[in-house]
């Protein structure tokens, strides 16, 4: 089976990228957090054990393929398709589809969680489902309503068709959309991407309990 994973991404730029967290913590700042995530997850998966797993970068436009093609030579980076969400991604997946490959797995590159370990469990779950011979599709739902992770079984249902992307109602849609095409839906464990202040704010204080430093507003830390 070919496997193929396409990792979403955009220069780390101030601006550019995260710009619903730009607007609750400064476009800088939020910069600063996406690079570490963006980076964390292609470490993670340039150095994971995903063996017959070919991998690529679908980035937001061609000016940002050269950032990438130098930094990270063990992916195939590529500009994503013009238009709006849903034509970008039905475009990634049919190009793979078109490449020969037999399952496709697609994933955001700002989600704390996201593990080669989930990679890894999300072909096998296409595989699987494949084998009892379902149509067969993978999601990974975020606590916001949408989804880090969706993956199908070539040649693949159309699951991006009239979605209200940036919304809470993504990944509902996108479920009732999997159900009337027959879609065999398997979900993943659900993860927390960072796209508000909010998001922020909870990745902070896991990250501060963690590394046992005093929080700013704790009475008790700082330098007095």
């Amino acid at each position: 089976m070919q496997r193929h994973l396409i990792i979403v991404a955009k220069r780390p730029l101030a601006g550019y990228a995260k710009t619903r967290l730009g607007a609750g913590i400064g476009s800088e700042q939020a910069a600063g957090v996406y690079a570490r995530l963006l980076y964390q997850l292609l470490g993670e998966i340039a150095g994971g054990d995903l063996p017959g797993i070919a991998a690529e970068l679908a980035v937001a436009a061609p000016a940002d393929v050269p950032f990438f093609e130098g930094a990270f030579p063990e992916f195939l980076v590529r500009a994503q398709a013009d238009g709006d969400m849903g034509d970008r991604l039905t475009a990634s997946f049919g190009r793979a589809y078109d490449e020969g490959a037999d399952a496709v797995v697609l994933v955001a590159s700002d989600v704390p969680g996201l593990t080669a370990r989930i990679v890894r469990e999300a072909f096998g779950l296409l595989d699987r489902r494949c084998r009892q011979g379902l149509l067969a599709g993978v999601i990974g739902p975020t606590a916001d309503g949408g989804y880090y992770l969706i993956g199908m079984r070539a040649p693949g249902a159309a699951l991006f068709d009239g979605i209200a992307w940036s919304t809470s109602g993504v990944l509902a849609q996108t479920a009732a959309l999997a159900a009337a095409r027959h879609v065999a839906l398997a979900r993943l464990p659900e993860l927390v991407d960072v796209d508000v202040r909010a998001d922020y704010e909870l990745w902070r204080r896991r990250l501060r309990k963690i590394g046992q430093w005093p929080s700013t507003d704790d009475p008790g830390g700082g330098v007095t």
